[in-house]
Parts: structure tokens; sequence; C-alpha cells
């Protein structure tokens, strides 16, 4: 495959368009394009994608405020809104969003930069936003050059253009309602990819072997199920997926908690209510807690003094670990490794759902936003996912009694089974083929 011949093009809105970008870095030898920034993008263009972020960061963090924040929050949900599915219909019709996304890029320069920097370029552009594949529709003659990964389980129409049907933007669809949906929407068949998120290979391992997410997999179920409630139904099947023979007389008697703080700096909050509720767990040993904090330092340091205030500053890098670094790369590969010792994910329904895929139980926080509703409806649907039976003053009561009755091991194990893992490959197989295609056709 000619790596020089693709481009991956993400945004910095949140971290879940980046960290899809970043799993399918070895797809190209090219950086990752980070567009909207001021390094890639003219004044003027710039000025507009600021707006767009600080009105997304705005709106994500302000459902925390006290009676006012759910209004606040209101005009973000209208913008993202997601019609019901059923009835199936046709919804190709567009809607506000799809207008103005098609005003700004025509009337107001949007992504014009972008545009120009792939003036006349061959090269295969994958993106993980709609905005910049929108726009590239819009001039690419060559539309099985243009490939749009959907980072969510449901969206909203802006996600395809305003005119679907001479749309040439190839997408990639990571479950079967997001095909679903864009046919609804009036995408062709043939432009529809099922491949499944793409997840970090380095937590998979070979793609026919899966050696990496077995072993870590094997290991979780054995720290998630200390009585046996999980296994002694399904030990057979597990042995035959992950190729072992035997229980271990000896198990380690704690297990390993990661909240993840959205890329806003959403629900941090929630982390001075889990260090209170966990505080002596985990000064008995019987819980790790991996803290994410993302790449903003003023979360960090929010982090930090929550720890202190409790009284757990020397437990920091012994039993409490914080997940952070000013530089996205970094520390999604941080977050990444982290996600190697993790036996619980607790996390607001984002990207990170697909993540069940890993083997790693969802422990769901309140979902901000349609497209995280939808997350969690998929993740509770597939069983991949719980909703906290309690609040988190109470986490050291609920979540052991979760742990000893089998139920985080048997969601871990139902993410492993249902969801796609492989998407990282896929991705990489479907343009492979298509340079392939071209060489000979040029031959």
């Amino acid at each position: 495959m000619g790596k020089d011949e693709v481009q991956i093009i993400t945004v910095l809105m949140g971290l879940g368009h980046v960290r899809a970008a970043y799993a399918l870095k070895d797809i190209s030898n090219r950086d990752i394009i980070i567009y909207g920034s001021r390094k890639t993008t003219s004044p003027k263009e710039y000025k507009i994608w600021r707006r767009f972020r600080k009105t997304y960061y705005f709106l994500s963090r302000s459902e925390r405020i006290p009676i006012i924040g759910k209004y606040l929050l209101a005009p973000m949900e209208a913008l993202e809104d997601i019609e019901p599915y059923y009835p199936v219909r046709d919804m190709s019709k567009p809607n506000l969003p799809v207008k103005y996304l098609n005003y700004l890029i025509k009337k107001k320069g949007f992504c014009a930069g972008l545009k120009e920097k792939f003036k006349g370029k061959n090269v295969y552009l994958v993106h993980t936003f709609y905005a910049t594949a929108v726009a590239m529709d819009n001039k690419r003659k060559e539309g099985n050059k243009n490939y749009l990964l959907i980072c969510d389980t449901d969206f909203n129409r802006v996600w395809v253009p305003i005119n679907p049907d001479k749309s040439r933007i190839k997408y990639l669809a990571p479950c079967q309602q997001v095909r679903r949906r864009l046919l609804s929407y009036g995408v062709k068949e043939e432009n529809i990819f099922l491949t499944g998120f793409p997840l970090p290979r380095e937590n998979i391992g070979s793609r026919n072997n899966l050696e990496i997410l077995k072993e870590d997999l094997w290991k979780r179920l054995l720290k998630l199920d200390p009585k046996n409630s999980f296994l002694s139904i399904y030990k057979n099947s597990v042995f035959n997926w992950l190729n072992k023979k035997a229980l271990p007389r000896r198990r380690k008697d704690h297990f390993s908690l990661t909240f993840a703080i959205g890329g806003a700096g959403a629900q941090v909050e929630m982390v001075d209510k889990i260090l209170k509720s966990l505080k002596e767990k985990i000064k008995n040993g019987k819980v790790n807690l991996l803290l994410s904090a993302g790449i903003q330092k003023r979360v960090f340091e929010t982090i930090l003094g929550y720890i202190n205030s409790h009284g757990l500053i020397e437990y920091l890098d012994k039993s409490i670990f914080i997940i952070f670094d000013s530089d996205v790369y970094k520390y999604l590969n941080k977050f990444n490794k982290a996600m190697r010792k993790t036996d619980v994910l607790w996390t607001k329904p984002s990207e990170l759902s697909f993540y069940a895929g890993l083997g790693i139980p969802i422990l769901i926080a309140p979902p901000i936003g349609p497209q995280e509703r939808s997350n969690k409806k998929w993740l509770i649907k597939i069983h991949a996912g719980i909703e906290p039976p309690g609040p988190p003053e109470y986490a050291h009561q609920w979540l052991f009694d979760l742990r000893e009755d089998g139920v985080l091991a048997e969601a871990a194990w139902s993410g492993f089974l249902q969801v796609k893992k492989l998407g990282s490959y896929e991705i990489e197989d479907i343009i492979k083929s298509k340079i392939s295609e071209k060489a000979r056709r040029n031959s």
C-alpha cells in the first residue's frame, strides 16, 4: 500500500475525532492534519473554527451549571438532534445544520485552506469530522478518494452533504445502525463500508490472533470475577476463545478502575465524589484508580487538588494515577497503554463506547447530547455497558457488588463478542484495494 498516498484529517473538538484519527496512524506515512488551528487555516477561517470550538467547549461544560445548565445546552442539542429511526423513511431532505454548513463552505470560505492544499493532489483523504469531508466533496473530481469515518452509533443529518445522491464521499461505519442511518439519509449503498470503529492496534495485536487483546481480557476476567459467578457458567466459552485450559489457583484481589473525563473537561467534578467514596478501598489496596485528565492543564490541576483534599497525595503514582499530557498524541499513547491495565472504564458514552470491543466493561456516566444518548442505548442493548445502580458517592458499595456478582465480567465478555474490533485493519484494506485498483488501471 502506498502510505504516502493516504492523509488522515481530523479536528480538535473534544478528543473523540482525534482519538479515531490516531488509531489510523499506521495506514499513512504522513503526519495527521488537525485542521482548524492557526497553523492550518487563514486568519479569516480560523475565526470560524475558534467560534465553533468555544461554543462546543462551553456547551459541553454547561450541563453542570445549576438550574440554567440544561437551557444553555439546548442550542447544541438542537443542532445535533437525531430524529427517531423508526418508522423507516426517507430522511434525505437537508435540515438547518446541513444548510448552514453548506453556506459556510460556499460563502464564507470554510475549509478553503484544506481545499487549496489538496487541489490537484493524488491523495486519499480519511476524515473523522464531517465538515472537512463535505468541503472536499464539493471540489474533488475523484470521489473514491474522500472517506469519512462516523465516530458514534448514530448521528445527525449534517454528516451527509446537501445533495446525498450526488455525493462521492465514502463512509466508514462503526456499526449496523450507522449503515442504516446513512441509507435513510440518501447515501448510496455502494458508498458505505461497515468497518467498525478503529481501535488502537497496540491494544489488539495481529488481526488474525488478537494476542494482546485476548491476554489482557483473560487477566481482566480473573480480576473481575473473584467468586467465579461469571466463569462458572461461561468457562468453556472463555477457554475456547482465549486459548486457555484451566483457572489459576491464586488470583490478585484487586482491580483497576479508570474514570475518563471528557475532552472539554465535562464531569471533572465527579472525580471528587469518586475519590471520597473509594478512599478507604484505595488505602487498603483493593482498587487502583486511574484518572484520565485529557490535555487541559486546568483539568489536571483540578484533579490534583481533589486528590490532595482527600489526603491521598501519598498514593499518587502508587494506586492513583493521572493520565495527562498537553500534547494530544502523547496523551492518547498514554491512554491506550492505560487501557491494557484497566479492568473497568467509567466514562460518558462518547466514542470510548467502542472500547468495549477490547473486552473492557463500560460504566456509563451521564451522557451529554443526542449522540451519547444513542451510544448509551447501544451499550446497554449489547450488554457491554452498565448504568451505575447508585450515585458516585456510594461507588465503594455498588461497584464491588457488581464485581462480586460477575456483572462486570459479563459486560467485558459481551463487549468482546459483540463489538467489531478490527476497524483500523478494515479501513486500511479498503483504501489499499482502491490504490491497487488505480495502479492496475494506470499500468
